[in-house]
């Protein structure tokens, strides 16, 4: 698959050439100085600091000499850190145009005058450095391409940074961001020098090359380790034990496609989509604007960009079956700004994830657990169950157990906002919950179901004579109204919703009434004798014994519903209440 996707790729940069890279590469946090070299009299051009916006994931790309930067940056920065032209790592860049360090290292004793004079010397004759043979035999082959390097510019340079170097850089300074130094040459013999480094430095190891039909073979280094620690990596029943074997051009535009995806890791974006005409990387905000059908890559940002998710999507559809969002529990207040029909999973997506999960969902598809910053253990414990089927299904289009999942965790989320005190959070939940479960499931529409229950409950409750509940989903919607009312007695400021929890978590009818029982005895010292809506409301829950098992929903809609009892009096009914 990883052949099928370089393809389109090496399409794509054919076309557009290096700029396809360069245009989305972020340079790295640091002071960035420009050395002008006009008749080799260096004198600093400019200076500036660039930083990485951690919202927005860019940069400030307005100084004149940005482009520049960019374009040699990328060129002159090594391929890890494992293959330097520094044997001491302190000096991070590959050829003689650039010095890349961090602050740090500058004044506190580790950048030497024999660390820059033994990486000058390298960058001279490379041969110092490259005395295997294979690695040998690649240098040959650029030299020949490209010639040696100026001996002479590469020793004023030299001499230049011994000079400068340490004043460029506070003497207390700490800081972990780099300085980077750059001459300022034409791109094209910034272009020349930095080859000279990566076309010998390409693959994994130059140990495991081998020459085929004149033509050199060797492993790739991306998302690739082979050593001597990693044998079970190697193919062991084949005469090469690599597990795959790749040309000089073909590593070269793997290499440069992994640039690609390191830039847009660099920028949030890290899900790639890629079919045979294109490449879309969207980061978590965004979805695809148009149906698809292709390979989709989840990448991650770390020492290099790794491939953690690699999928065939068959058909990935932005229009979905139309979702209607009802205001089941007609609620006057809603932070949903919008009921009704939605069309596109994209809107379904970003109703889910402000609804249900305070807007963290999005930010946190694949955050370790423990660096999750989330309060609410509730919320935190149902985004940890639900985001993997969530992000297949809002990423990849596959709509599998999302029900299953959003079934349990919308009902936990909803417990939870009410044992926290926020009802007009629990209600739009609520609402979405039904919503789904008409959507997924079928059946029944809640919203007609409450307004039948409601009308019934009304009638009854209003009636002289106590009358009798006659189907399980009245009696537990009555449930919810009735612990809804005791709990609104409460002559505390702030009102304690947890004590609705035994009702609310009840498993068995007999544990339920009991604890209406317990609220009773709590708070009917303040019920008034006269009040008729509130004897027949408990007389009826008293007297019914439901057939089925508790019905969650109906009690916490109950609850949530505005109350019946504190409904509207006529005069009459309201001067014998008073009495």
């Amino acid at each position: 698959m990883l052949k099928d996707v370089i393809k389109t790729f090496k399409k794509e940069y054919e076309e557009k050439g290096e700029e396809y890279i360069t245009d989305s590469y972020i340079p790295a946090d640091g002071e960035y100085i420009i050395v002008d070299t006009f008749e080799n009299n260096f004198n600093i051009l400019d200076r500036f600091d660039i930083k990485i916006d951690k919202k927005t994931r860019k940069v400030d790309d307005s100084n004149q000499y940005f482009d520049f930067v960019r374009k040699s940056d990328y060129m002159s920065k090594l391929l890890d850190m494992n293959k330097p032209i520094d044997p001491k790592k302190i000096i991070h860049s590959n050829n003689y145009l650039t010095f890349f360090i961090k602050k740090e290292n500058v004044n506190n004793g580790k950048l030497k005058d024999e660390i820059i004079d033994k990486y000058y010397e390298i960058l001279k004759n490379p041969l110092i450095k490259y005395t295997k043979p294979k690695a040998r035999k690649l240098y040959e082959e650029v030299e020949t391409k490209y010639g040696k390097s100026n001996a002479e510019l590469i020793d004023n340079i030299k001499n230049w940074i011994k000079n400068n170097i340490c004043n460029m850089v506070e003497k207390d300074n700490k800081e972990k961001t780099y300085l980077k130094i750059f001459f300022k040459y034409d791109l094209d013999t910034f272009k020349k020098e930095s080859e000279k480094y990566i076309l010998i430095n390409l693959y994994n190891n130059n140990d495991y090359n081998t020459t085929i039909n004149k033509k050199i073979y060797g492993l790739s280094n991306d998302n690739m380790g082979l050593n001597a620690k990693k044998p079970y990596l190697e193919n062991k029943t084949r005469k090469s034990k690599l597990p795959y074997l790749l040309s000089k051009e073909e590593v070269l535009i793997q290499k440069q496609f992994f640039d690609y995806l390191m830039n847009q890791a660099s920028a949030g974006k890290t899900n790639i989509y890629i079919d045979e005409e294109k490449i879309e990387a969207l980061s978590n905000d965004k979805m695809l604007e148009y149906d698809f059908k292709g390979y989709y890559l989840r990448i991650k940002k770390g020492k290099e960009v790794e491939i953690v998710d690699f999928d065939n999507i068959v058909s990935y559809n932005t229009h979905i079956r139309p979702f209607n969002l009802q205001n089941v529990l007609q609620l006057q207040k809603s932070k949903i700004t919008e009921y009704g029909e939605m069309k596109k999973l994209k809107n379904l997506k970003d109703l889910i994830n402000e609804v249900f999960f305070s807007k963290f969902l999005t930010t946190n598809y694949f955050t370790d657990s423990k660096d999750l910053n989330i309060n609410d253990n509730i919320l935190k414990k149902n985004l940890l169950l639900s985001r993997n089927t969530l992000f297949t299904w809002f990423y990849k289009g596959i709509d599998s157990n999302v029900w299953k999942v959003l079934n349990f965790s919308s009902l936990d989320l909803i417990k939870g906002s009410i044992n926290n005190g926020y009802l007009l959070k629990a209600s739009d939940q609520f609402n979405l919950r039904a919503s789904l479960k008409n959507y997924f499931e079928g059946g029944d529409n809640m919203s007609d179901v409450l307004a039948e229950i409601k009308d019934s409950l009304r009638e009854k409750i209003n009636k002289d004579d106590t009358d009798v509940i006659h189907s399980d989903k009245e009696y537990y919607f009555a449930v919810g109204q009735l612990t809804s009312y005791f709990i609104s007695l409460s002559k505390s400021k702030n009102k304690v919703h947890s004590l609705a929890n035994p009702i609310i978590n009840g498993k068995k009818d007999a544990r339920i009434k009991d604890e209406l029982r317990k609220l009773y005895k709590k708070y009917n010292y303040t019920i008034k004798t006269g009040n008729k809506r509130f004897k027949n409301l408990y007389a009826m829950i008293s007297s019914y014994i439901p057939e089925e098992k508790v019905n969650e929903d109906l009690i916490i809609a109950g609850y949530l519903h505005s109350n019946l009892v504190y409904e509207k009096l006529d005069k009459e009914e309201s001067k014998n209440e008073d009495e």
